[in-house]
């Protein structure tokens, strides 16, 4: 949509007022992924101004709020509490404006010390999770560190699965970390599955001199598939690939990670207050902003699924158990039947391993029913493709129907992407939980790499007459999700290989698949949007601006000042704002006005909005109203 339409749409000038702000649709193209769509004055002043070669601006918070004021809370949560967060930390961390506020147009984050809910010191610690996240781009921050012994502060980003998987296979992404003891150092570090804690890769720059807390500068990593590169003020001093990985470890940062920034006190690696600490201690940041680079061209998605129509393989890796020392034994070829992995019409039952053979070898003091397995068995039972699924992003999905696996046995969906040779390889893997699962994979481009994807079951083995009691897995295919199903309700055969992603602009109008989903649109005609209308309204002699736009059906929308809700994979927010400055006007849902408005297709409907602020003739200029509306796609 361009920047003329979004004006015509969102904005109401009176009179003679006209804005100074340049309208921005600014679109994060990551197919798959959530995608911030804005419509209309999206983006404040500062953050329109700002350019950066090479590079388009997508999220930013320049924290131009008045002073005093918290954080942005549609852009920034808080995590709470003094358990020490694994590090052995001092800090309480709270929501209060006392530790992070807005002074002069730049975020302050302090720490204090004070006797706080049983703790010695508080602090705070942002986060933008279940707000935002991203998979590529630049983050950057600038900011001026606090210093002194045991003063800790963070810039850095988590895997936005962290509550499905866990930590670290999550993935972490530390784009700046300081530790007083050493004020001129910034690391930047990478943690996953087989490289954290102390095991996390990374690299470091320490400045000839003067410390970081002297000054500003600019911390930022360059994201891309399989890489991350980290800078100081513009300086590239570290970067890592998947292929630096050590032998065996999966590389977990081809997903959405969301940002996080804290300041910490005390722990193991950076030690504790002593007595040349002095507090408060600040981390002053000036701004926070997120580029995607320009010219990016999505990958373009593979959806496979589960079905007994494809080739599946069977491998069994062999090993001692952990109280026998874990030794490897063998990995071979098997049959599937031969893992207890069989489909039942279209659905896949995975049990555990049996094995008929009573020797000591397999069963501690042999084989026989009810008598404890002697080995682990690690079953994988796969699809594999060579060369047509390189160089793509890989969505593998299913529906986990039934998990009654007892704790001696684990089950994981993955996709591993190998080399030609077998000789390196790049995995991930999800654990299989009730309920439809994702796995999505960048593969590596080349010719003749191998990408696999399917289930691994591990556990010691169990006699056949067992394993009803060790439970199974039951996996069916999974239904396409909303947005994959509206864009396959629309006749394609006029555009030449259409791409169906959510980035994709098969019409060639301006409006990724995406936005016309969000607008109820047709992503095969190249028509501007009609389904959204901007106007003001004379009630009782007093005009009033109302936005009307398509929303999926069962939206609630709720809140003080603005109005949010979520629906159909859909997180609406409407905002406003007399001034384009600061979007803190009342917004309150009214009934919606459609005539003129086309109809809109089933589990559609028109909503309206309008700004709680009366528009008229003022002195010395007139008043004007803006709304905003952000709809950002949840998975």
């Amino acid at each position: 949509m361009s920047p003329e339409v979004l004006e015509n749409l969102d904005k109401l000038r009176h009179g003679d007022t006209r804005a100074r702000v340049k309208p921005s649709d600014r679109t994060l193209y990551l197919p798959l992924r959530p995608i911030l769509i804005l419509l209309g004055f999206a983006l404040t002043e500062s953050v329109a101004a700002q350019s950066l070669p090479g590079y388009t601006l997508c999220w930013a918070d320049e924290f131009n709020q008045a002073d005093g004021s918290l954080p942005d809370s549609q852009k920034w949560g808080y995590d709470t509490g003094g358990s020490g967060w694994g590090n052995g930390e001092l800090q309480y961390y709270t929501t209060r404006a006392a530790n992070a506020r807005i002074e002069a147009g730049q975020l302050v984050i302090e720490a204090r010390k004070e006797g706080y809910a049983g703790s010695n010191y508080t602090s705070a610690r942002l986060l933008t999770k279940n707000k935002a996240s991203w998979t590529y781009g630049r983050m950057e921050a600038r900011m001026k560190l606090p210093r002194g012994q045991g003063i800790w502060p963070a810039f850095w980003m988590l895997g936005s699965d962290i509550d499905t998987v866990g930590w670290p296979s999550c993935g972490e992404i530390d784009i700046m970390e300081n530790i007083g003891v050493l004020p001129s150092t910034v690391y930047g570090t990478v943690h996953g599955p087989g490289y954290s804690g102390s095991g996390g890769i990374g690299g470091s720059f320490t400045r000839s001199s003067g410390a970081l807390a002297d000054d500003f500068h600019v911390f930022a990593i360059e994201w891309e598939s399989n890489e991350i590169r980290w800078l100081i003020d513009n300086q590239n001093y570290f970067t890592i690939r998947s292929s630096d990985l050590p032998s065996g470890s999966r590389w977990v940062f081809n997903k959405p990670h969301h940002l996080l920034l804290n300041l910490a006190v005390g722990g193991a690696w950076p030690g504790y207050p002593d007595a040349s600490t002095t507090f408060p201690q600040r981390m002053t940041v000036d701004y926070v902003r997120v580029y995607q680079r320009s010219g990016f061209v999505p990958v373009i998605p593979q959806f496979v699924t589960v079905t007994p129509e494809e080739n599946w393989i069977g491998y069994m890796h062999v090993s001692n158990r952990p109280q026998d020392g874990g030794a490897y034994q063998f990995g071979t070829t098997w049959s599937t039947a031969d893992l207890c992995a069989s489909f039942s019409g279209a659905n896949l039952i995975l049990k555990p391993n049996t094995i008929s053979d009573p020797a000591a070898y397999w069963y501690v003091g042999g084989g026989g029913p009810g008598r404890p397995g002697n080995k682990i068995m690690d079953a994988n039972m796969y699809v594999e493709k060579t060369n047509n699924l390189s160089g793509k992003t890989v969505v593998f999905k299913g529906n986990v129907l039934s998990n009654t696996l007892t704790d001696a046995h684990q089950s994981f969906a993955f996709i591993k992407d190998f080399a030609p040779d077998y000789s390196s390889s790049v995995a991930v893997q999800v654990p299989l939980k009730n309920g439809v699962f994702k796995v999505i994979l960048d593969t590596l481009p080349g010719a003749g790499r191998h990408v696999q994807y399917g289930f691994e079951t591990v556990g010691v083995n169990v006699w056949a007459s067992d394993s009803s009691a060790f439970g199974s897995v039951q996996i069916g295919a999974a239904e396409d999700d909303l947005y994959e199903r509206w864009i396959r309700g629309f006749d394609m055969s006029s555009i030449q290989s259409p791409d169906l992603t959510a980035s994709a602009d098969p019409d060639g109008d301006g409006q990724n698949n995406l936005l016309e989903y969000a607008l109820n649109d047709d992503p095969a005609r190249a028509t501007i949007s009609g389904k959204m209308r901007s106007q003001v309204r004379m009630i009782d002699g007093v005009r009033w601006f109302e936005l009307t736009l398509p929303v999926r059906d069962g939206a609630v929308f709720s809140g003080s000042l603005a109005k949010s809700a979520l629906a159909g994979q859909l997180a609406y927010t409407v905002e406003g704002s007399s001034e384009l400055k600061a979007f803190g006007r009342e917004v309150i849902e009214v009934s919606p006005l459609v005539d003129g408005l086309p109809a809109l297709d089933g589990g559609w409907s028109y909503r309206s909005f309008r700004l709680n602020s009366a528009i008229g003739a003022a002195t010395p200029q007139p008043l004007a109203g803006f709304l905003r509306a952000k709809i950002t796609a949840v998975p």
